[in-house]
């Protein structure tokens, strides 16, 4: 029996499997853009009372690292006006620069949200954490 955590959500399999493609001289640590849009979802999920959500994250081919070009809320539509600035904050108080420019896009996988409680729990306390963090340095 193995201790490695398997993660059901799709999104975090694509990470994984991006992330064991990488060249040699790429550091294995490199940040994830994608455990930051589970993170942002399960946040978004336990502080606004969702049973689902569909975060979309969007990025310019040129951008890299913590550069994403825009979010939407795709599900449910009736409260993307109230979640779309609590998703930017959260992005930005985790050191997303949010930047669109009108160049081509590609859209990463949502977050299906089949995360454990734990997995939820660590992800609502490091959004809040940094979320805390930024409005008091701000």
């Amino acid at each position: 029996m193995t201790s490695e955590k398997v993660s059901r959500c799709a999104l975090q399999f694509s990470m994984k499997r991006r992330l064991s493609k990488r060249r040699p001289d790429v550091h294995p640590d490199e940040h994830a853009v994608e455990q930051d849009i589970c993170d942002v979802t399960l946040w978004l999920r336990e502080r606004y009372h969702l049973q689902s959500l569909h975060l979309w994250v969007e990025r310019h081919f040129s951008q890299i690292g913590r550069q994403i070009a825009a979010i939407s809320i795709l599900h449910p539509k009736d409260r993307a006006e109230q979640l779309v600035p609590a998703a930017h904050a959260a992005f930005v108080a985790i050191g997303y620069e949010v930047e669109h420019y009108g160049a081509d896009v590609y859209a990463y996988q949502a977050c299906n949200g089949r995360h454990s409680q734990h997995e939820a729990l660590q992800a609502y306390s490091r959004i809040q954490a940094a979320l805390q963090s930024t409005a008091a340095t701000g």
